[in-house]
């Protein structure tokens, strides 16, 4: 099944950021590690940072969290929106991303009973959460990428916004649109754009796609323009705040100079399987093991 709804705007939202990062690391020499992770998770392993420094094949877990008030009143951890794998090959120029169900039902280190695979990074944020996807995938995790989605709102209002052609007539959240007519989209805009799709005239998950294609490639546009590179200190303050990663600046250097080739050719899937209410009375998603299997096997294969 290929991915669908938001998994895909996230993870191409996510894998753009890591490179306009490395894109403004790479043009500047002094860089501070503004997006370096302040969450207690280690710094990139040695042995991620040589596969890196050698341009061999990573896998990179990828965390798209919403804002949520209370939770952070209370001091509770962040539940994962949207959950990814990607195994990026330099060397075959091509990126396998698979979408984890965000109620897979998983085994979460040191916390007892059936968790749904979402609560890991509440529990221990993406040490626990890279821990339970190597655990319940038999996957290698090199290093993760965590995004707020305030952080895309604000991404795009540092570049002004974003003009595109709507796709729809249709209204959400205050915000109305019509087909045909170009609108220019702030931050706000942007995120009512491409979240609607139950509304009427929004075209369901098919015109959501299609919407989330238009913004990322107006955005992709405007983070190429030169004049951009002067915008860098409200980058690194956006992507301080919003962006989290284990990666220093010196691997995002060398991501952007040898591995942006292989995020242009992107072959994104998502595990099949089924809704069930297990013994503790809670919905879980429960994966087919043998299309689990296929596509876990195609993953690690882009890794060798």
């Amino acid at each position: 099944m290929k991915l669908s709804k938001r998994g895909k705007i996230v993870a191409i939202i996510l894998l753009l950021i890591l490179i306009i990062i490395g894109f403004f690391a790479y043009k500047l020499f002094h860089l501070n590690q503004a997006i370096h992770d302040s969450d207690g998770t280690d710094e990139a392993t040695k042995a991620t940072q040589e596969k890196i420094k050698n341009n061999k094949p990573i896998s990179i877990a990828i965390f798209g969290v919403d804002s949520d008030v209370k939770r952070a009143e209370e001091n509770m951890g962040q539940r994962t929106d949207t959950l990814l794998i990607a195994s990026i090959n330099p060397e075959k120029n091509k990126t396998k991303l698979i979408s984890i169900p965000r109620d897979m039902n998983s085994n979460i280190p040191d916390v007892a009973g059936n968790q749904k695979i979402a609560h890991a990074y509440a529990y221990g944020g993406p040490k626990t959460a890279m821990d339970t996807l190597r655990q319940n995938l038999d996957v290698p995790v090199d290093a993760y990428v965590t995004l707020d989605m305030d952080g895309f709102k604000k991404m795009i209002d540092i570049f002004d916004g974003v003009t595109v052609t709507s796709n729809a007539t249709f209204s959400y959240n205050g915000s109305s649109f019509e087909e045909g007519q170009k609108v220019k989209l702030d931050g706000d805009k942007a995120l009512n754009y491409v979240r609607s799709r139950k509304e009427e005239g929004a075209g369901g998950d098919e015109g959501r796609t299609e919407r989330q294609r238009q913004v990322i490639d107006a955005l992709s546009k405007k983070a190429n323009e030169s004049s951009n590179l002067f915008k860098l200190k409200k980058i690194l303050k956006v992507s301080e705040e919003n962006v989290k990663t284990d990666l220093n600046v010196g691997d995002l250097k060398s991501l952007y100079s040898n591995y942006k080739d292989a995020t242009e050719s992107i072959d994104k899937e998502t595990i099949d399987g089924e809704n069930l209410i297990e013994s503790d009375g809670v919905w879980y998603f429960e994966p087919n093991e043998e299309d689990k299997n296929v596509k876990i096997n195609e993953y690690k294969n882009n890794l060798k």
